[in-house]
């Protein structure tokens, strides 16, 4: 059975209800597998209480859909990540040298993003203000 926009916002509003009480969720969603694999390796080892699923960008709407991460890294971001998700980074956005971060809504830029300003990113996560 299919539902209309109304019944899948709500859909969506009792499942963060329902997530409130997990653990921090980081959903990583870069062009480059191979980038992509690495930065979660290094994450899960820097914060193994936090879950981080590796993601195609194809799938980063369907996938912030289903799991309502606390922060989403990703190559392109999207209206409904934007949305939903609390924090995201949009990293090299056309490849260009700034990368966009937004935390609690508060926006601001990084020339050359390292490791060091991702690591920071998830250290600053906060749980409780996420959905």
């Amino acid at each position: 059975m299919r539902c209309g926009p109304a019944a899948s916002m709500i859909l969506l509003m009792e499942r963060s209800e329902t997530n409130r009480s997990r653990g921090k969720r980081v959903l990583l969603a870069m062009e480059l597998r191979s980038y992509r694999q690495a930065l979660a390796a290094v994450l899960r080892h820097l914060f193994p209480d936090v879950s981080f699923f590796e993601v195609d960008p194809a799938d980063l709407d369907r996938e912030t859909a289903l799991l309502l991460p606390d922060l989403v890294m990703c190559s392109k971001i999207t209206n409904l990540v934007e949305g939903l998700v609390p924090n995201w980074v949009e990293l090299y956005p056309d490849h260009g040298f700034r990368s966009i971060v937004s935390l609690r809504g508060v926006r601001s830029t990084l020339d050359g993003a390292q490791l060091s300003d991702l690591v920071s990113v998830v250290d600053r996560l906060d749980p409780a203000a996420s959905l």
